[in-house]
């Protein structure tokens, strides 16, 4: 029967189909058996690095937050995925750390160690400039030890102490895991080759593969659009204009990384020499133009000075309707008497700093050349202009008039880089500390005082009768602010809501305040007296890092309280003034600013500053927020022109 064939045909198939073989067998077994263990060994080792990663990301955020468990707490859990990716991303370093050391506690040792280091160069810049690292401040890396001064000695020696006797529980770690937990401490191979003993090809895999999953997994944070707020997929959102809130919002590493596009310029869209060419065209007719009407600085025989005056601020600056003092009370009168005589005679006005607490060296930039660190957010003294060579400024322009140009900063000429960006600027000769003839000190401070930075620019004035243009970078308000600089202070912090310490530290900046108002009168006093015209621009750069209660306000209009500084324009000759009233702007508007006040020649860049600065006085993240600039042709070019000078062809330098 068909039926019973088909079934009797299955039978026989069944019964004679091939069993595998003993050796067969064999090798299945032992392959089963070494593969297990090498699955759970790894996993076993991958849950420890993987816990380590999530402690080291705690402590990071930690640190972050100076030592506060609220704040880091609240990012841990009220952004999970924005910690849990930054921890992804720290087990990654894990990993290549262990590729490399491969031993668990040198590993530890080695990432916390690094943590550690960075987060204290976090901590002393944010406590005295209030902002985060960045990865540009490593710029200064060659300069450390001018840097050392700005922090205390027995603050490193705790930081080394600490390193050390870290390392020295992570090798007793070592010798425990050793003895207890050789999964996760690694065995050593018996083989002859050392290639195969230290397991290289695996460490080197490992090495690999974690860098490589860095690069990606963190495209979207370092090549992004640099739009002021851009979502991301962690539900976070990273912030162009304020790195204070980009840091907290999506973690130290990612905030980290997301500046490191700021290392180098991207070329806008619309860039191209016939652009460039076209708008240098449109300006050099205006200024053929409009210099007929104007005054030769050259022909009046007129020399020029830009003061910039380090941390120099107003505590009874007034804007936007608030009033800093009702902020911060004091006894012992006006900080700051001779400005505000100043003030009635000649024309000022109020500059919004880029920064608060630091920063010096951008405001010096954008007051001497007229460019904008708006678009470029760098420290373009360090990053860009070594690079680019010669460039536009108010030097450059009037050494092109056989003026004598010269700047002096009482401090070392290499700290950020100026003795190379000045001399880009135009400036033929940079007098610094170690040059000057005069080097007092006020009490206990360890910076030279400005009595004898106005004494070092007077004699320089007095020492030709040809043009002169000065550039002069004070130091004598500079941080730190020690109890124990001054025998006495004629000033008293009256807030019931400070420290002792933060009381006395703005004492103390008051009364290095009121010293430098001081010599500020003597030096104009010494000008009147010179035989030989002087046109005086001076400024303060910004305030000094100790107003907390105004700056880490959540009311705009508060905050700018604390990046509000003087300026004003001065003259030893007769002139008539049409108004004593100048604008609040940027540092990128104040020379021109000034040379609008005499009406002097300029060059082409500053009649395009004619037309921004009256569109954007002021041109900074920190005012404008998450404000979009407004769309037009005058702003794009200024952006254009920005970057040919400082990363393009520099169209714009050629005749």
């Amino acid at each position: 029967m068909p039926h019973t064939n088909k079934i009797s045909s299955i039978i026989h198939f069944k019964k004679h189909k091939r069993e595998p073989s003993l050796t067969e067998a064999s090798c299945y077994n032992l392959m089963v058996k070494k593969i297990k263990p090498f699955i759970s060994k790894n996993i076993v080792r991958v849950l420890f690095y993987a816990a380590v990663a999530i402690l080291l990301t705690i402590f990071l955020e930690y640190r972050y937050y100076i030592h506060n468990w609220e704040y880091t707490w609240r990012f841990v859990f009220g952004s999970p995925l924005a910690f849990l990716f930054n921890a992804y991303l720290m087990m990654l370093g894990v990993f290549a750390a262990w590729a490399i050391f491969r031993r668990p506690g040198t590993v530890i040792g080695a990432m916390w160690t690094f943590i550690t280091i960075l987060t204290y160069i976090h901590i002393n810049k944010y406590n005295s400039r209030g902002t985060p690292v960045l990865p540009e401040d490593f710029q200064l890396a060659s300069q450390a030890s001018s840097l050392s001064k700005f922090v205390s000695v027995s603050s490193i020696a705790r930081l080394v102490v600490a390193i050390l006797l870290f390392w020295v529980l992570m090798h007793f770690l070592n010798r425990f895991l050793k003895q207890r937990s050789e999964i996760i401490y690694g065995k050593e191979a018996i083989e002859k080759s050392w290639f195969r003993r230290h397991i290289i090809t695996e460490r080197f895999a490992v090495l690999l593969i974690s860098v490589l999953l860095m690069i990606v997994c963190t495209d979207f944070v370092r090549h992004n659009d640099g739009q002021r707020y851009t979502d991301t997929f962690l539900g976070t959102t990273l912030i162009a204009w304020n790195q204070n809130r980009n840091y907290s919002d999506n973690g130290f590493i990612l905030g980290f990384l997301y500046n490191l596009q700021k290392l180098q310029l991207d070329e806008p869209n619309d860039y191209s020499d016939e652009e460039i060419k076209e708008i240098k065209a449109h300006y050099t007719a205006i200024a053929e133009q409009a210099n007929t009407d104007r005054i030769d600085m050259a022909d009046e025989n007129v020399s020029f000075v830009v003061i910039l005056n380090e941390s120099f601020f107003d505590p009874s600056v007034e804007f936007q309707g608030l009033k800093f003092e009702d902020y911060y009370h004091h006894e012992g009168g006006d900080v700051t008497p001779v400005l505000h005589e100043l003030q009635k005679k000649y024309p000022s006005g109020k500059m919004y700093s880029l920064d608060y607490g630091g920063g010096t060296a951008n405001i010096e930039f954008e007051s001497l050349t007229g460019l904008t660190n708006y678009w470029v957010d760098t420290v373009p003294y360090t990053a860009l202009i070594p690079k680019a060579g010669e460039i536009p400024s108010i030097a450059s322009m009037l050494t092109a008039k056989d003026y004598v140009s010269t700047a002096i900063h009482p401090y070392n000429n290499g700290m950020y880089k100026r003795n190379i960006a000045l001399a880009n600027e135009g400036f033929h000769s940079f007098i610094s500390d170690t040059e000057m003839k005069h080097q007092e000190h006020d009490g206990k401070s360890e910076y030279i005082n400005d009595r004898s930075a106005y004494q070092e620019t007077y004699d320089i004035l007095d020492s030709t009768d040809k043009n002169q243009v000065l550039a002069l970078i004070t130091m004598q308000n500079h941080t730190p602010y020690n109890a124990d600089t001054y025998e006495e202070l004629n000033f008293t912090i009256t807030n019931d809501d400070l420290s002792d310490e933060r009381k006395s530290q703005i004492a103390t900046y008051y009364q290095s305040l009121h010293t430098s108002d001081q010599y500020l009168g003597e030096f104009i006093n010494k000008l009147e007296g010179l035989d030989k015209k002087v046109v005086v621009l001076f400024y303060g750069d910004h305030a000094a890092g100790l107003f907390d209660i105004t700056n880490d306000s959540k009311s705009n209009a508060e905050r700018d309280l604390s990046r509000i500084t003087p300026y004003f324009v001065y003259a030893n000759f007769d002139y008539k003034y049409t108004s004593l009233h100048l604008p609040t702007t940027t540092p990128n508007c104040m020379v021109n600013t000034a040379l609008n006040v005499f009406n002097f020649q300029k060059d082409e860049l500053y009649y395009l500053l004619d037309d921004v600065c009256k569109e954007e006085p002021i041109l900074t993240s920190t005012y404008l927020e998450d404000k979009a600039l407004s769309d037009s042709k005058v702003l794009e070019n200024y952006k254009l022109v920005t970057y040919d000078i400082l990363s393009g062809k520099k169209n714009w330098m050629s005749n």
